[in-house]
């Protein structure tokens, strides 16, 4: 039986571009959205391995959802220049010659910091970009390459095998380890982050380990090149089963004067709290991680724009799971898309820019259990610890009747005394009365 998932995208539309280039102003933003997309998932290429791990790859499919969206994939979205600023951070270490070159082309083909495209473009569709041309060009005549011919966010991923990578899982040989991932794209570190920040640890999000305790749970996320520890918050139930809830807090994207395991999370420069630096997991792109509306960020970040309004209870990051079995009862992934916007002296349009951490946008990835499937999981919750206490009773009972019948069988032995030239009764002698009587 399908656990329905859907992906809700908000985007938030930059209402004066213009000012916000040629004046310095702050930027306006309008969230438009959600547009609600089902998402299935299918394992291939499963390999079931000798040491009690699973090695496999996925493919997920989106399909847009109207009714249960706000807008149509048509609607115009103004946001940052992504190709341009992806382009400005990759040619910082080219010669000056390089830069001139860009810079003219930059200029004949008339881009600009922002851009105006649709949502179908922004998500699945991807765009043709005149900066991604010239990429494809300058990879053979600079050790530089971006690794798509179309700019979109989840563009090349609806329908692949390839893109999550591949994932060696633990099949639960040891009940603890149930679920946790061992390897990712063959490798337990990545190299987005340095170490101990780079390591594969946890879960791949969609299995657990039974038994679990009030602390925290931990999951890998592809997206973001890291391990999540998310801490236990409080009890919660779906359809009369019980759950413990495990929420994210500000101390997960905290600067490391509050959190001081967050250090190897900088990449150099440590940001602003509240946001994770994710230039080396987007090809040297500019991009920060925060939660929807920069929840928990540094108040000041947020007061760069007019707009986002943080609210725990709409905009945190949350998974409910059954104790006893692990199963996911309720999931609101979210996480919101930044992108930081600041002067460059390598790029004639950039060269006078305001320095903001822009929101371009964020999702919700919205996992919650049916009716049946709870129902079938209360009644399972119900009996194993019955059938366990019962067992454990009848195990008592039967481990007390031997015991009694010991106690028996040695005071029988040690009032019986050997006849004449015959051996007391010894483990050796046992034995070989034993294998006489056969």
């Amino acid at each position: 039986m399908d656990v329905p998932i859907y992906m809700k995208f908000y985007f938030w539309n930059v209402t004066n571009a213009d000012d916000v280039i040629g004046k310095k102003a702050k930027p306006i933003l309008e969230e438009l959205g959600p547009y609600v997309y089902s998402e299935k998932h299918l394992k291939v290429n499963m390999t079931w391995n000798d040491n009690g791990t699973v090695t496999y790859m996925q493919i997920k499919t989106w399909h847009f959802e109207p009714d249960m969206s706000v807008g149509s994939r048509d609607d115009n979205i103004t946001t940052l220049n992504v190709p341009l600023l992806a382009a400005a951070a990759l040619i910082r270490d080219l010669n000056d010659f390089m830069k001139v070159m860009f810079n003219e082309m930059v200029n004949s083909v008339d881009t600009k910091p922002f851009v105006t495209r649709t949502v179908r473009e922004f998500l699945f569709d991807g765009y043709d970009d005149p900066l991604l041309d010239a990429a494809s060009v300058l990879k053979y005549l600079v050790n530089i390459s971006i690794p798509f011919d179309k700019f979109g966010w989840f563009y090349g991923r609806n329908g692949t095998n390839y893109y999550d990578g591949v994932f060696n899982m633990d099949t639960g040989r040891t009940v603890s380890q149930l679920g946790d991932l061992h390897f990712w794209n063959n490798t337990n570190t990545t190299t987005a982050f340095d170490a101990p920040c780079n390591m594969v640890n946890g879960s791949a999000g969609e299995l657990f380990h039974p038994r679990l305790d009030k602390t925290y749970i931990e999951l890998y996320s592809t997206d973001i090149c890291r391990s999540l520890r998310v801490p236990y918050k409080e009890p919660t139930s779906k359809y009369e089963l019980g759950g413990n809830r495990y929420q994210a807090d500000e101390m997960m994207f905290a600067r490391p004067d509050t959190n001081p395991d967050n250090w190897c999370f900088c990449n150099g420069e440590c940001p602003p709290a509240g946001l994770l630096n994710e230039t080396l997991c987007r090809f040297g792109v500019p991009a920060f991680v925060s939660f929807p509306h920069m929840l928990y960020a540094d108040p000041a970040v947020i007061g760069q724009t007019v707009g986002q309004r943080p609210n725990e209870s709409l905009h945190n990051f949350h998974i409910d799971l059954e104790p006893l079995t692990g199963v996911p009862l309720s999931v609101r992934a979210r996480f919101q898309i930044n992108m930081l916007l600041k002067p460059n002296s390598d790029v004639t349009i950039l060269y006078d820019v305001p320095t903001v951490y822009l929101p371009m946008l964020w999702f919700d990835n919205a996992v919650d259990t049916t009716p049946d499937i709870a129902a079938q999981f209360v009644t399972i919750v119900e009996t194993v610890p019955t059938i366990m206490s019962a067992s454990s009773f009848a195990l008592l009972g039967l481990g007390a009747a031997l015991l009694v019948c010991a106690a028996l069988l040695l005071v029988a032995l040690r009032s019986r005394q050997p006849r004449p030239g015959e051996e007391p009764l010894t483990a050796s002698s046992t034995g070989s009365s034993l294998a006489s009587a056969r």
